[in-house]
């Protein structure tokens, strides 16, 4: 699912949730803690990945500069079923399964959109449910279990390197020293400069955005700027 995005510096953020099923089983009725038991749960192990992907633009623009990727840990929590209604229907079934998966730590710690968890519970796993929950067996009682992946994917181009780096500030003090552009060899004053963050060299804008389209390094000491937008991106 994607879902185009623009933040506050204007800068096009296309983030992307994948819901899969790993895995899943029928177990029988779940014992109570007053010894009796539950006539049906549902027992649900999420695990959630994190990548943050940069792309290059122009003639390739899927070709992906590098990929990060952060992976979670996995969980499980059971849910009870008072109303098997409410599992017989695909409807009734999505919208219970949405309730009882934002209810996972580590689904609302990704910060989900309204329409983001409409689309949080995998595509095949709603029939699965629907089909167990009518079938001739569900009066004796079962737990259906299943183990899911949700993926956020975070995919910038390079425009959202620049994003990383701050306008360089015109010293007025040393009016008798100026710095050149180390790209295009001119001087830094007289148009818009930037400074990179993980280090003290600055450029033209428009320089060390063609720059970007190439390569994601500094021109002159190689440091890479991504890993200095790593965290601020991973936390849109």
């Amino acid at each position: 699912m994607a879902m185009p995005k623009h933040d506050a510096d204007g800068a096009v953020v296309d983030r992307r949730l994948d819901a899969t099923t790993i895995c899943f089983s029928e177990e029988p009725a779940p014992a109570a803690s007053d010894g009796g038991s539950h006539r049906f749960a549902l027992r649900v192990t999420c695990s959630v990945t994190r990548s943050l992907e940069f792309r290059r633009s122009g003639r390739h623009p899927k070709v992906v500069l590098q990929k990060y990727t952060k992976a979670g840990c996995d969980s499980a929590i059971t849910f009870p079923v008072g109303d098997l209604s409410v599992l017989q229907s695909d409807g009734a079934c999505q919208g219970a399964l949405r309730g009882m998966l934002a209810e996972l730590r580590q689904l609302r710690e990704l910060h989900l959109d309204e329409d983001e968890w409409d689309a949080v519970v995998p595509a095949d796993i709603v029939p699965q449910i629907v089909r167990v929950a009518r079938g001739e067996d569900a009066k004796d009682g079962f737990t259906f279990c299943f183990a899911m992946n949700a993926h956020r994917r975070i995919i910038h181009g390079e425009e959202a390197l620049l994003m990383a780096c701050k306008e360089r500030e015109l010293d007025l003090d040393g009016a008798g020293t100026t710095d050149d552009c180390a790209i295009c060899l001119d001087g830094l004053e007289g148009e818009p400069a930037v400074e990179l963050p993980a280090c003290p060299h600055a450029f033209h804008r428009r320089c060390i955005s063609t720059w970007f389209s190439k390569k994601t390094t500094c021109p002159i000491c190689r440091d890479d700027v991504r890993l200095c937008a790593l965290r601020k991106f991973l936390n849109l």
